[in-house]
């Protein structure tokens, strides 16, 4: 079991947390959790970035690691073949219960994380980190919950990813469809502002290819990723006239329609 000294209680007085940010993440959990059954059978790209993010991690029998937005556990396993102990946290109850996998799971929010400083040997995560309400808070977080020495293994996705979403409703109002992501460069400032020694930053760009526009669209709600992070977004359902409107305007590459992703990589260091 996972030590009790590396969990703890947090408290959050109710003044203090914008009511705005409060309805996103219940909003974010519940998409997720919606599509706990359908994830692991479409997150194809999420799934390239961890076989990427592994080849940068080094095993280690008797470190403590935590897999933070572990969703379903699609990579849970894998890391417990290389460390000694493995904490599941994600958002979504729906996602954690989802999965058989015997290893301490922990529904709770990356942005206000339950874990004591100094407590954890490694922090793993793939494809989560975007939902942050605040990924530079976010990174000072995880530099205090690491020991000295401690390594985190992070991808998350930036500016630049499902421009071909963002194309195909360009033809439909002036709305953003797409969620907002930092920049290479800010994620780099970020991390290194948290003390971290970046060991290794590296984009990539992921491809996800479908038969048709709609199947490109429905594979983003099948992974659950349809929260919006800002103010500007379109609300409400697509009437048939208006989704046939997009998916004409979907731009297809040798009559596939692609759903692209920029992601960063990265490999971090809490130095000695």
């Amino acid at each position: 079991m996972i030590s009790p000294q590396a969990i703890k209680a947090k408290s959050v007085s109710s003044s203090a947390v914008c009511i705005a940010a409060e309805v996103l993440k219940k909003t974010t959990a519940h998409n997720f959790s919606k599509a706990a059954n359908s994830y692991s059978q479409h997150a194809n790209v999420q799934k390239q970035a961890a076989n990427d993010l592994f080849k940068l991690i080094t095993a280690n029998p008797n470190k403590l690691c935590v897999d933070l937005g572990a969703g379903p556990l699609v990579n849970t396993q894998a890391l417990k073949a290389l460390f000694g102990q493995v904490v599941a946290i994600d958002l979504s109850f729906n996602m954690l219960k989802s999965s058989a996998l015997n290893t301490p799971k922990l529904c709770a929010d990356m942005d206000n994380l339950p874990l004591q400083a100094n407590s954890i040997d490694v922090v793993f995560s793939n494809f989560a980190l975007q939902w942050s309400a605040d990924f530079e808070t976010l990174m000072h977080s995880l530099y205090q919950a690491l020991k000295l020495g401690g390594q985190a293994y992070i991808s998350t996705v930036v500016v630049g990813s499902l421009n071909e979403i963002k194309t195909a409703f360009a033809a439909l109002d002036s709305h953003s469809h797409i969620n907002q992501f930092a920049s290479h460069s800010n994620i780099n400032q970020s991390v290194e502002k948290a003390g971290f020694k970046i060991n290794a930053s590296n984009k990539v760009i992921y491809t996800d290819q479908h038969s048709s526009a709609l199947a490109a669209i429905k594979s983003i709600k099948a992974i659950g990723a349809t929260t919006h992070n800002h103010a500007t977004s379109r609300r409400g359902l697509l009437t048939k006239s208006a989704l046939k409107k997009v998916c004409d305007a979907y731009p297809l590459l040798n009559n596939q329609a692609h759903v692209s992703y920029h992601v960063v990589l990265l490999s971090l260091e809490k130095a000695q």
